[in-house]
C-alpha cells in the first residue's frame, strides 16, 4: 500500500494537522479529561496533564512513519477541539479504520462530520486505500450520524465488537470503498 503520511488538511471551518506537545494543555482541557467524550473509548478520561502529554508524544513518535494518519482538529482560531485518524488495519487488503473524538462543548455543530469527511477525502486522494470503515456502539447514535454525514454506508451490527470500561458493546459498522467515493465526492 502506498502512503502519504499526516499532512495538514484545511476545510471551511477547520484545520487538521499533526499534534504538537504545545497542544497538551488545550487537549487536556478541551476533551481528554472529559468523561462524556471518553465514555465510548478504550481509555478513561485523563486525570493529569501528563497523561495527555504522554499520549501526544506517542503520536509524535509515530509521525516518522508514512503509514501514520492522525490529526488534531483545530478551529480557525487555533483552538484544538478534538482529533481524527485512520488506523491501517490491513496493508494487504488496502483497508483502514476511521476514528474521531471531539470535545463535548463542540458536539452537534457538524465539526466531527466535517473532519471525518476531510480525512476520508484525503485518504482516497493521496493513498491507494480501497476501503475505510468505522464503527460505533449502538448506544452512541451521534457517532452513527457522523459516519453517515461523512458519506459512509451502513453495513450491519457487530455483536460484542468493542470493549470499554462499561463492558462489551454491539456496534454499528459503516464503510466506504473507493468507487463509492469516486461516484459521490466532489474531487475538484
Amino acid at each position: 500500500m502506498e502512503h502519504a503520511g499526516t499532512k495538514t488538511i484545511k476545510t471551511a471551518r477547520l484545520a487538521l494537522q499533526k499534534l504538537s506537545l504545545t497542544d497538551t494543555e488545550m487537549m487536556f482541557k478541551n476533551w481528554t479529561s472529559d468523561d462524556k467524550v471518553t465514555r465510548f473509548l478504550r481509555w478513561d478520561a485523563h486525570k493529569t496533564i501528563d497523561d495527555t502529554r504522554n499520549m501526544i508524544q506517542q503520536w509524535i513518535n509515530n509521525y516518522q512513519y508514512d503509514s501514520t494518519y492522525y490529526w488534531g482538529i483545530y478551529l480557525k482560531n487555533g483552538e484544538m477541539i478534538g482529533s481524527a485518524g485512520i488506523t491501517i488495519t490491513s496493508e494487504y487488503d488496502f483497508k483502514g479504520e476511521l476514528g474521531y473524538k471531539i470535545g463535548s462543548r463542540w458536539w452537534n455543530q457538524g465539526y466531527s462530520s466535517e473532519a471525518a469527511r476531510a480525512v476520508i477525502d484525503y485518504m482516497f486522494r493521496n493513498t491507494d486505500i480501497e476501503r475505510i470503515d468505522a464503527f460505533s456502539p449502538v448506544e452512541n447514535p451521534a457517532s452513527k450520524k457522523v459516519m453517515e454525514k461523512a458519506g459512509m454506508h451502513y453495513e450491519g451490527i457487530l455483536q460484542h465488537y468493542y470493549k470499554t470500561r462499561n463492558g462489551f458493546h454491539n456496534c454499528t459498522l459503516y464503510g466506504i470503498i473507493r468507487n463509492e467515493w469516486e461516484q459521490s465526492y466532489d474531487r475538484t
